[in-house]
């Protein structure tokens, strides 16, 4: 279980403006960072959404809070923490994160018996696992796990270099990787993946 890690206000919005920098930029990475972007406090006081840095401040988990909102919306404000659909979000977030294993074979399940099939790029047309990505029967972290297996985001990024979706999508994913990676067992999923195709 991840221990809670108490933030002060002013450190609640400087991890904000890194997690919000981290998503959206292509060159700021928040772990080469340690999380750490230049910030003024004395700017900081006079905001006006300040209130909301403070309430988020007093969650237990308000790191992990924000990064399941951004995974789900790119512009999460602070001002959103009072809304029921980004407490849903955390708490999804928190379910997919604490169930991996399960969500994940019950996710690939989902997808065509030949393997291969759900990764084909034919022309003019999404290939079948990132519809299934895109209408939320795959989870992000289902797809990442995939690619770290078989590696096949370089193939898309080939083949649908010029699509107005998959390169916004690719970057979330390669931004949200390293968030969940490094404790994940990936030689548990490749078990799951060999039983659930094997010829």
């Amino acid at each position: 279980m991840k221990l809670a890690i108490k933030m002060d206000p002013y450190e609640t919005y400087q991890k904000y403006l890194a997690l919000k920098t981290h998503f959206k930029s292509d060159t700021y990475d928040y772990f080469k960072y340690h999380g750490k972007l230049k910030g003024d406090r004395t700017r900081f006081e006079v905001r006006k959404d300040k209130y909301y840095f403070y309430k988020m401040s007093k969650m237990r988990h308000a790191e992990d809070f924000m990064v399941a909102n951004f995974i789900a919306n790119a512009n999460f404000w602070p001002g959103d923490i009072n809304s029921e659909s980004a407490l849903r979000v955390y708490n999804e977030w928190m379910k997919r994160r604490d169930s991996l294993g399960y969500l994940f074979e019950t996710e690939i399940q989902n997808m065509d018996d030949d393997f291969d099939s759900n990764l084909k790029v034919a022309k003019g047309q999404h290939p079948r696992l990132f519809v299934l990505y895109l209408r939320g029967v795959i989870s992000p972290e289902t797809m990442i796990i995939l690619n770290q297996l078989t590696e096949f985001f370089s193939y898309w990024d080939k083949r649908m270099g010029e699509d107005l979706v998959w390169p916004d999508e690719h970057k979330k994913l390669k931004k949200y990787q390293p968030f969940f990676l490094n404790n994940v067992d990936l030689d548990r999923f490749r078990s799951i993946i060999v039983f659930r195709f094997k010829k």
